[in-house]
């Protein structure tokens, strides 16, 4: 453990672990993905189809920035955009299959760290943290 670490008050803890745990899945997804569009991939999971301005809002971006990333992801075939009925002006982002095999491998690689996790503290710790983590405490 670096020694600055047991300094750190909660939230710069949080943090720390948090770049370090994303750092971990992008290392081992093997993807060319960077931190935004894992992101947005994710929001896209969870949301099913979103539109840009809904994605910018989501993970607090400017729409530049959503629609800029957005149109790498369009290019690399991770989504697609498809009409909102009745309203030829907005469109939805949805993941193609491509990007939702990338979800399921980084969920792959994501479980494979928490066990990681749980041999090194023991999975009652893991569990505990969990829980805490899902409380509604901000």
């Amino acid at each position: 453990m670096k020694e600055y670490i047991r300094d750190l008050n909660l939230i710069d803890l949080v943090s720390e672990k948090h770049k370090v745990l994303r750092e971990q899945v992008t290392g081992r997804s093997g993807d060319p993905l960077n931190h935004t569009e894992t992101h947005i991939l994710a929001k896209l999971e969870l949301y099913g189809r979103l539109s840009i301005s809904e994605i910018s809002r989501q993970i607090s971006i400017s729409r530049q920035g959503a629609q800029k990333t957005i149109n790498v992801l369009l290019d690399e075939g991770y989504v697609e955009t498809v009409q909102v009925e009745g309203n030829s002006r907005d469109k939805y982002i949805v993941l193609t299959s491509k990007g939702t095999e990338v979800c399921r491998r980084m969920l792959e690689i994501k479980q494979g760290i928490e066990q990681e996790i749980a041999a090194r503290i023991g999975a009652e710790q893991v569990q505990l943290l969990k829980q805490l983590l899902t409380e509604d405490w901000l």
